[in-house]
């Protein structure tokens, strides 16, 4: 669950997601694109301007996920 998080220069609420975690037995059958997505349904219902969310650097699959749905941010 994205949990919420004050965006200042909006002035409004956003959404925040401290990575994922998918188990090894599951990866590479779409459970971390439909994770993401339903944080996506989370934050249109919530109308969030932005999720967003951190995962490691070297994380390159999750990063793939990732990079599909939101632009890269420092």
């Amino acid at each position: 669950m994205p949990i919420i998080a004050r965006s200042p220069l909006l002035g409004c609420d956003a959404g925040f997601l401290d990575d994922l975690f998918v188990s090894p037995a599951q990866r590479g059958k779409g459970v971390g694109k439909s994770l993401i997505e339903g944080v996506a349904k989370i934050a249109r219902s919530r109308s969030w301007p932005f999720v967003r969310w951190i995962t490691a650097s070297d994380n390159a699959s999750a990063r793939r996920h990732y990079d599909e749905l939101a632009a890269k941010t420092h």
